[in-house]
């Protein structure tokens, strides 16, 4: 019997967790998940800079994983989320750390995005929209100008596919899709846009 109680508390072990970048700075606002051994949803908890708001369960077989952004539970359910951690997966693991441990990093990136006109001078003042690819915008909206040296940028953006549209005095200039790709050896990504300057054709509702 005492044997069982044992086994029974350790399943049952609550601990709190702090959840970081790649560069290992407070994760801004994320959703960890904790599942059982049969994979069903026993906890969740949001994160707000870096730290759990509640202890979370962990035993033997669990399976911890990172949302992106603050998910309800339809939405965790659904899988229709950016997960930038799993502890299913040896290379989150290797690379971000052990939820045992008490800490994780994640696959969230400094991102910089520049704009050059056809010369590859810098443009500033156009108005930058990016959105991920999963939802258009539910888990990632981005509407910046870029500044004297072109450039728009952000300290913490998840490991997924977006699309971005530069508009440029109105006019939509340039647009594309770019991907952050999972375990980047750098500790930042870097796009660039390069616009053209139409002014006979305006976009409906551009900035």
């Amino acid at each position: 019997m005492r044997v069982l109680l044992i086994v029974v508390a350790a399943a049952l072990l609550v601990f709190a967790l702090d959840v970081r970048d790649w560069n290992d700075r407070p994760l801004r606002e994320a959703t960890v998940a904790v599942y059982d051994v049969d994979g069903s949803l026993v906890a969740l908890s949001y994160v707000v800079e870096g730290k759990t708001a509640y202890g979370l369960p962990w035993g033997r077989g669990f399976t911890l994983r990172v949302a992106w952004g603050f998910a309800s539970l339809g939405e965790l359910l659904s899988g229709r989320v950016i997960w930038i951690y799993d502890s299913q997966v040896a290379r989150d693991v290797a690379e971000l750390g052990a939820p045992a441990a008490g800490k994780i990093r994640t696959w969230a990136y400094s991102l910089t995005l520049v704009v050059r006109d056809r010369q590859g001078r810098p443009v500033a003042g156009c108005v930058a929209k990016v959105v991920d690819v999963l939802t258009g915008g539910r888990w990632f909206y981005l509407f910046s100008t870029t500044g004297s040296d072109g450039s728009v940028s952000l300290y913490q953006a998840p490991a997924t596919d977006y699309y971005v549209s530069i508009f440029c005095n109105g006019v939509l200039a340039a647009g594309g899709k770019f991907s952050i790709q999972r375990g980047a050896p750098s500790t930042a990504w870097n796009v660039e846009m390069t616009v053209d300057f139409v002014d006979s054709i305006r976009v409906l509702n551009a900035p």
